[in-house]
């Protein structure tokens, strides 16, 4: 636990600072209080640095020396901006005692969660083989003919590869994941008490109910709470499915938003498109966020041909590094997806792809054979809905987002609520993306909970305004204020009374435990050495030494065999 609070204070500092430089520089006035310019800037500062360490490990590897240059670097040349020195100021201005203790309970809180044991099928597949892979070589030229899943290119990988020290990276590939787990707790909590004193706007009431849908869902099922401890790239596109949303509810329902700068080609309107551009770079399931954030930038000036050349120069130039290294892994830029992929002869093959497709669609292979005169539409709905309890709930979801946009619509014109068209939009179009490509709800939680929890956030504002309903006095927040405070640092104490005094959480005081292991035995490919695993359950490498591969008849050889296996392979037919 330490080990992770340590590091996300590190990763707090640097994705903050990287934030806070956008917004000064788009002059995002919309997010005009402390805590939500503090959220803004760390998610911001977030996808950009798992961007742009996905771009440097193709020089580089992301080795905890090189993270910790790039960390120091960076930090001195945004300190030397007065601006960022004047937010620094401004923050901690507005901390106080209480807010600390909070932040502090939160991680403890979140530390203890996390660093449960690891145990998702896909991080022992290939997440923690990527990470790794990054960590001590970089992005590695034909690594996908090793295993064909390693050619899934996430920026998250990235972003985890500097804090991966290779004595215990077994135990540490949940820490990135905790991060914004923390973070989506916080700005839970931040909206709550802006509601709680009468200071909420619809962007808090809508991320409140949205982390009100999202987290019973991540902590009390099975299914999904193994998928959050874990370097799941599911995860952070959850929340900044959620995120992206609540950028645009704020950018717009800003009271004075005629005095937020929406005048110049780069404004805050720009800061969804970024969030939704990094949500892309760590998964391919962020797609649909993509072409709502950009028509959201563009429509401001929707005849501004200048508008849409930044926009799409923008957007070619953040998913450069994810299409580079891609292509460099699997010779196709969006891997599984075959379109604009290369002719090269190392790319992965037409069928290794369309098998990973195919898995991950689940539709064509998991159903069995349609019966002659069936109807295969309706029989594998069927079967899907069978197939998982959470396919009911994005069935149920699905009907429901319908039922309540026009009824949300109408009440958000009255009460001057804007933006909500554009999250219709983002969810209906994420839903069908997922249902037709991808029906797993680890997938798309944040679209299936989007139109709800703004239809909840509007239409409860609605019914509380018709029956006058409000707070009683006694909870104003001079009554409460004192004894909130008092409360949360005995909250503080109790959870150190926790960690000291509970045998399972003092095991973990440091690191968590090691993830599973599989008995691996060496095998020889021309002139590459790896392993591979030999017990039952034999797919998985989980943190066996690399090169690993599920595959011991596999046919692969050194690229160039005077550099090793950082200069990547090449099939064991052609000649390197």
């Amino acid at each position: 636990m330490i080990y992770f609070i340590v590091m996300w204070s590190i990763l707090f500092i640097l994705s903050w600072m990287v934030g806070i430089a956008i917004i000064i520089r788009l002059r995002a006035d919309c997010f005009d209080r402390t805590g939500d310019r503090l959220i803004a800037a760390l998610w911001l500062g977030i996808v950009l640095l798992a961007n742009g360490l996905l771009l440097i490990s193709l020089g580089l590897p992301l080795s905890p020396v090189v993270g910790l240059a790039i960390a120091i670097g960076v930090s001195l040349l945004l300190l030397s901006w007065s601006p960022v020195r004047a937010e620094i100021q401004s923050l901690w201005t507005a901390t106080s005692l209480p807010v600390m203790a909070m932040v502090i309970s939160c991680s403890l809180l979140a530390a203890v969660y996390m660093t449960s044991q690891v145990t998702w099928f896909d991080t022992g597949l290939n997440h923690i083989g990527a990470t790794r892979w990054l960590s001590e070589y970089g992005s590695v030229p034909r690594l996908a003919l090793l295993i064909d899943n390693l050619g899934f290119t996430s920026s998250w990988f990235a972003l985890a590869a500097p804090f991966s020290v290779k004595s215990i990276a077994p135990r540490i590939s949940a820490m990135v994941n905790g991060f914004v787990f923390l973070i989506f707790i916080c700005h839970g909590l931040l909206a709550l008490w802006y509601w709680w004193v009468g200071k909420a706007r619809i962007a808090d009431k809508f991320m409140l109910i949205f982390l009100g849908l999202v987290l019973p869902a991540l902590l009390f099922t099975p299914f999904m709470s193994t998928v959050l401890v874990s370097s799941s790239p599911d995860i952070p596109v959850i929340f900044l499915t959620g995120i992206m949303a609540w950028s645009i509810l704020t950018l717009v329902n800003r009271p004075d938003v005629e005095k937020t700068n929406l005048n110049s080609r780069w404004d805050a309107s720009l800061i969804p498109l970024l969030l939704a551009l990094g949500a892309v770079s760590i998964k391919l399931s962020a797609l649909p966020l993509l072409p709502i954030a950009f028509l959201f930038y563009w429509q401001r000036h929707f005849l501004d041909v200048r508008r849409l050349l930044i926009g799409s120069g923008l957007s070619i130039l953040l998913l450069s590094p994810l299409m580079i290294v891609s292509v460099m892994t699997s010779g196709c830029p969006f891997y599984p997806s075959s379109a604009l992929c290369m002719d090269v002869h190392w790319r992965v093959s037409t069928e290794v792809a369309s098998r990973a497709i195919e898995i991950i669609r689940i539709w064509d292979h998991n159903f069995g054979d349609v019966p002659p005169g069936a109807n295969r539409f309706f029989l594998q709905f069927w079967e899907w809905l069978k197939f998982a309890r959470f396919n009911v709930v994005m069935l149920l979801l699905l009907v429901m987002s319908a039922l309540v946009m026009v009824p949300t619509f109408r009440a958000a014109n009255k009460q001057r609520v804007y933006g909500t068209p554009w999250l219709f939009g983002c969810s209906f179009i994420g839903m069908i993306f997922i249902l037709i490509r991808a029906p797993m709800i680890r997938f798309g939680l944040g679209y299936f909970v989007m139109v709800p929890a703004v239809a909840t956030a509007v239409l409860g504002t609605a019914y509380l305004a018709k029956y006058h309903w409000q707070l009683p006095q006694y909870f104003s927040r001079g009554t409460i204020y004192r004894p909130l405070s008092k409360s949360v640092f005995v909250g503080v104490g109790l959870m150190a009374a926790l960690i000291i005094f509970q045998p399972d959480i003092q095991s973990r005081l440091f690191l968590p435990p090691a993830m599973p292991t599989n008995k691996i035995e060496p095998r020889q490919s021309n002139d590459v050495r790896f392993v591979t695993p030999v017990s039952d359950d034999s797919v998985k490498c989980w943190a066996a030494p690399i090169p690993c591969t599920p595959y011991g008849n596999l046919s692969i050889r050194l690229r160039d065999p005077s550099q090793g296996i950082k200069a990547g392979f090449l099939p064991g037919e052609v000649s390197p």
